[in-house]
């Protein structure tokens, strides 16, 4: 199962990576590649049983308080 899940996050590079590597935006491609290795290592403790919650807190405590700056809610 875990290769099924790799090949899976291997398929997301390829309608990505030709388009980057023509442009040569390699700052992109880091970030992708960055991105990309810690969704692949979050699914792999997932798909092993591996209890994720503090990483979850961790994001959410970083992404929510953006969220609300960036996301206001319309006037009533």
């Amino acid at each position: 199962m875990a290769i099924l899940t790799i090949c899976a996050f291997l398929l997301l590079w390829l309608p990505e990576i030709p388009g980057m590597l023509h442009h040569k935006q390699t700052r992109i491609i880091v970030a992708f590649a960055c991105v990309w290795a810690l969704a692949l290592t979050l699914a792999l403790l997932v798909l092993y049983g591996v209890d994720v919650n503090q990483v979850t807190l961790l994001l959410r405590g970083i992404f929510e308080p953006i969220g609300r700056i960036v996301i206001v809610p319309p006037p009533t």
